[in-house]
C-alpha cells in the first residue's frame, strides 16, 4: 500500500537516475509532475510498524492488489487478528471484517472518487505544504528488495507539523516509495515493501467480493451530508435548542451561516457560521448537540493541548496552518476554526468571552 508519503513522493519524485543526479531536491520536485508515467498492474506485500511513545510496536501485514484501477487490500496483525479486507472494482468499494461480521460498502460517485484520485492528483494537492513546511536533502542511494532506490530525507521547519519528519526510499526506474519512515512527536510509522511484482497477471475475480448472509451491511453512501445557507433564527430550529455566537461588532460580521445534515450513524445537524473581519475570512465556528457517548479524558494527539475556553475545559489543536479549538458547554460542542493565520488563541478567548445566545433575543 502506497500510504500518504508514498502517494506524494511517488508523484513528487517521479525522476529518473539522471534527474536525481544533476538536480537538487528542490528542483526534482518542480520538475516531477510533469512526468505522466503510471504502474498500471502490481502486487505487493507490505509490513507497517507503528511505534508509540513507551517503545511499543504495533505491526501490521498489509497485501494489494492493482490493476487497471481495481483495487484490493488484506490487512492484518501480525498475530492473524483484525483481518480486513478491502475492494474497489470501480464502481463501489466494499470493506468487510469477518471477525466483526460488519461490512461497509460506498457506491455514491463523490465518495468513491475520493478513493481513486490518482497519485499525481494528490500529490499536487499537498505539493505546496511539503515544499513550504519542509527542508529536502538526498541522503544517498540504497537497495531495496534488490532495486535500486534514492533515500531523501524531509525534515519540517517548525514543530508539531502536520506530516512530521519523514524519511523515503524511492524506486529510480518507477518511483514508488519502496519504504518510509514517518515521525511525529513521540509517534513513528514505518513502512517496507517486503514484495513486489510489477505487471502482475491478476484475474479479473481477484475484484469480487461474496458477503456471508450474516454480515451486517452499512452503506456509506447514505451518509453523504447536505448542505445549505440558513438564517440564525433558523439556525436555532436546525440545532433544537439556544446556543452561543459571536456578536457581529469591532470590525467582525457574519459572512454565511450554514447547516450540514449529518446522515448515517452520525445523524445531526452541524452549522457552521463564517466570520470575517474588516471584509476578510476570520474564523469559522461550528455547533452541535453533543454526542450521548461523548467522553472526556481522552489521549491527546501530537500538536494538541488542554487551555481554558468560557471558563470551560478546551483543546486547541496547532499544527501549521491549521488550527482549531473545541470546548463543550450545556449540552452543545463549539469548534472554531482559524482561518487568520494571525489569529491568535488569546484573540478566541477574548472574543468569545461575551458572546450573545440565539434563541433567546
Amino acid at each position: 500500500m502506497i500510504g500518504l508519503l508514498g502517494v506524494i513522493m511517488m508523484g513528487t519524485f517521479g525522476c529518473s537516475s539522471e534527474m536525481g543526479n544533476q538536480y537538487s531536491p528542490e528542483q526534482v520536485i518542480n520538475n516531477a509532475l510533469k512526468e505522466e508515467q503510471t504502474i498500471n498492474n502490481y502486487y505487493a506485500e507490505v509490513e507497517m510498524s507503528m511505534i508509540g511513545e513507551a517503545g511499543q510496536v504495533e505491526k501490521i501485514l498489509l497485501k494489494e492488489w492493482n490493476s487497471d484501477g481495481k483495487r484490493k487490500v488484506e490487512t492484518e496483525k501480525e498475530d492473524g487478528s483484525e483481518y480486513n479486507v478491502a475492494i474497489n472494482d470501480g464502481k463501489k468499494l466494499i470493506s468487510y471484517q469477518p471477525d466483526l461480521k460488519q461490512a461497509f460498502i460506498v457506491e455514491d460517485e463523490e465518495l468513491l472518487a475520493l478513493n481513486q484520485v490518482s497519485p499525481k492528483q494528490q500529490a499536487e494537492q499537498i505539493l505546496s505544504v511539503i515544499k513550504d513546511s519542509h527542508e529536502i536533502s538526498t541522503e544517498g542511494e540504497e537497495e531495496i528488495l534488490g532495486r535500486s532506490t534514492y533515500h531523501l530525507k524531509a525534515t519540517q521547519k517548525e514543530e508539531n507539523g502536520l506530516l512530521g519528519d519523514q524519511e523515503i526510499w524511492v524506486d529510480k526506474e518507477n518511483w514508488m516509495v519502496l519504504k518510509s519512515i514517518s515521525t511525529t512527536g513521540d509517534f513513528k510509522v514505518e513502512m517496507v515493501y517486503t514484495k513486489l511484482e510489477l505487471e502482475a497477471d491478476i484475474p479479473e475475480d481477484t475484484f469480487t467480493l461474496d458477503l456471508p448472509d450474516d454480515v451486517q451491511v452499512q452503506d456509506l453512501s447514505d451518509s453523504v451530508s447536505d448542505s445549505e445557507e440558513i438564517t440564525l433564527e433558523e439556525a436555532v430550529t436546525k440545532i433544537g435548542k439556544p446556543f452561543h455566537y459571536v456578536k457581529e461588532e469591532a470590525g467582525l460580521t457574519i459572512s454565511r451561516i450554514e447547516v450540514v445534515e449529518l446522515k448515517g450513524e452520525l445523524n445531526r445537524n452541524e452549522v457552521n457560521i463564517d466570520y470575517q473581519k474588516d471584509g476578510l475570512p476570520y474564523f469559522t465556528m461550528t455547533v452541535f448537540k453533543s454526542p450521548e457517548d461523548a467522553g472526556e479524558g481522552t489521549e491527546m494527539m501530537p500538536g494538541e493541548k488542554a487551555v481554558k475556553i468560557r471558563n470551560h475545559e478546551a483543546s486547541f489543536m496547532d499544527l501549521d496552518e491549521f488550527r482549531s479549538v473545541s470546548w463543550q458547554e450545556e449540552g452543545l460542542n463549539y469548534n472554531i476554526l482559524f482561518i487568520d493565520p494571525n489569529l491568535t488563541i488569546d484573540e478566541i478567548n477574548s472574543i468569545v468571552s461575551d458572546m450573545a445566545r440565539a434563541g433567546e433575543e
